[in-house]
This record gives C-alpha cells, sequence and structure tokens, in this order.
C-alpha cells in the first residue's frame, strides 16, 4: 500500500516544485488549495518515487485518486495506485483528469475506465492583460462598474496583500461572513474558515493579493497563488456593504490583474453549478473553460 499523510504546511515547497515543471493550469494543483482544503475533501498525497499524488476521499467527483505527477515512470505509478485501491477494498477512481491525462490513462491502462465530465468542475481561464485593460465592447459593462466606483469614492486606492496589511483583508472576511451568515449555508461557513487560514499561512503558502480601500475603509480584497511562472490561481474575492454594489467586486478584479507581475493567465476557478457564479465568470469573457474528467474502473 502506498504511504499516505494528510498535507501540512511543510509540505509546501516539494509540491509546488513538481507542480511548477508541469505544464498544467487547473485550480486542484495548487498547493494552497490542496492544504486548505485537506479537511473539507479529507485529502492524502504521497511522494512514489518522485512521483506526486493525491487522493480525494470525499464525494462525486471529490473521490479518486489523481493522475501522478513529476519525473517518474507513469505505468508504474499508476499500477502502484491500482495496487493501493485493491488493498483498501476500494473501487479504483480518478479524480481532476485533464484531457490530456485523461488520454494518458487509457494508453496505459485501456479499455478499464469510464470517463465522466461535470461542467461546474471546469475551471474558468482568463488572459491576465485583457482584466487588466478591460477594453473594447465586450468589457463595457465591466469598465461602467470601476467608473462607477471611481465616481462614487473619490478618495480610494489599491494595495498589494503582505505581512503589513492581511489584517484588512480578514476584516473584510469578517464582514462578508457576517453578512451572509443569516443565508444558513454551510459552505460560506466553510469558505470563511479557508480564508482565515490562508491569512494566517499567507507567507507559508506563497499566497499573494490586494486590498481595495475607499474613504479610509477596507472594503474588497482578493487572494491568489502561482500555479506556475505562467498562471496564477485566484482562490478568494470579496467585496461588502453598498461597496460591493457600487463596483467594488469589478474594481478588485480589475487592479489585481494591473498590478500582477510576470502572469500571462488566471485561473478564476469553477462555478460548482452555481447559475449566477456561472454568469458572473462568463461575464469576464474566460478564453477557455479548462475540462476536467472523473474517471471509474469499469465493473
Amino acid at each position: 500500500m502506498l504511504r499516505w499523510k494528510k498535507p501540512e504546511i511543510s509540505d509546501g515547497d516539494w509540491i509546488r516544485n513538481i507542480v511548477a515543471n508541469e505544464d498544467m493550469m487547473g485550480s486542484d494543483v495548487s498547493f494552497a488549495n490542496i492544504f486548505l482544503l485537506r479537511d473539507k475533501y479529507n485529502i492524502e498525497i504521497t511522494d512514489y518515487k518522485g512521483a506526486f499524488i493525491r487522493k480525494y476521499n470525499g464525494t462525486g467527483t471529490r473521490c479518486g485518486y489523481t493522475f501522478p505527477l513529476g519525473k517518474t515512470d507513469c505505468k508504474k505509478a499508476l499500477l502502484a495506485i491500482e495496487k493501493d485501491a485493491i488493498e483498501r477494498g476500494e473501487n479504483l477512481q480518478f479524480a481532476f483528469l485533464t484531457e490530456e491525462q485523461k488520454q494518458a490513462l487509457e494508453k496505459y491502462m485501456p479499455g478499464q475506465f469510464v470517463f465522466e465530465s461535470d461542467e461546474g468542475d471546469s475551471d474558468y481561464i482568463y488572459l491576465r492583460q485583457e482584466l487588466a485593460d478591460l477594453s473594447g465592447k465586450a468589457f463595457h459593462k465591466k469598465k461602467n462598474h470601476v467608473s462607477k466606483f471611481i465616481r462614487t469614492y473619490d478618495n480610494w486606492e489599491y494595495q498589494e496583500l503582505g505581512e503589513c496589511n492581511w489584517e484588512k483583508a480578514e476584516r473584510v472576511a469578517d464582514r462578508w461572513y457576517y453578512d451572509h451568515i443569516d443565508q444558513k449555508d454551510e459552505s460560506q461557513r466553510i469558505e470563511y474558515r479557508e480564508i482565515k487560514e490562508a491569512l494566517y499561512y499567507f507567507e507559508q503558502l506563497n499566497l499573494m493579493g490586494g486590498i481595495v480601500y475607499a474613504n479610509g475603509k477596507p472594503c474588497a480584497m482578493t487572494i491568489a497563488s502561482k500555479i506556475n511562472s505562467d498562471v496564477a490561481d485566484v482562490h478568494f474575492e470579496k467585496s461588502i456593504g453598498e461597496f460591493a454594489l457600487n463596483g467594488g467586486y469589478a474594481v478588485i478584479n480589475n487592479m489585481f490583474a494591473k498590478n500582477i507581475r510576470g502572469i500571462k493567465w488566471l485561473n478564476r476557478e469553477e462555478d460548482i453549478n452555481i447559475e449566477g457564479l456561472r454568469r458572473a465568470k462568463m461575464s469576464y469573457r474566460p478564453k477557455t473553460l479548462l475540462k476536467k474528467y472523473h474517471a471509474y474502473i469499469k465493473v
């Protein structure tokens, strides 16, 4: 059986090094997500002869092994995963497969799997420069939202998120949570806890982000991390109260895209089949929807 452990903050360096050398854009390979979601999906990780493998023990598409990453013999790693599933007494499943990984799994273990995909699992991938410029007719409404914010609040500014101001981002998260607490939505409570933990481990998780202030008050914030040198994953984006109604989300989105350095692509993660979230993400004109597959063994 493979030797598994729960992700710890000290695992960040070796996992990030492997992921950075893979040509991947998916939010699921971000170490920040792996760490912050470790309890939600009971995530386990292992290093098998240089291969980084995860196992999700949630439900639906959040259940199964991930395709091995790193410089390794894929065939041997996949056979080790198959053996692990047998020893656990579980049917073999794979989660978060890219199109390329799906094809590789078919190559190494032909005809053994049924593949399914859920639209709600697809990552929204954007050109950072387009979100920074908001040029053209396609972004006219977004530019108007930014303009509304600027007209409404003469005294506003953007700051990069860091050690000196992370507590201001926490203040935004607190207000956002208490604004939504009456909805009795468990997912809101879980996300709030994840934001607090992300800010607590901000440096160890190699996070970055920004805060927008209006009239001297923090009113919007975002938290992100690099997947590799070309791609950043936006984990959280929040605006509060009247500021949200007056364009706060558009401003934090735009200002982060303007100020982040050396990044070509922004991954703004999935919509998890929430229609309002889907409309919001589509309104920013993604360049691609990164499809992910769930595979389960034929029985």
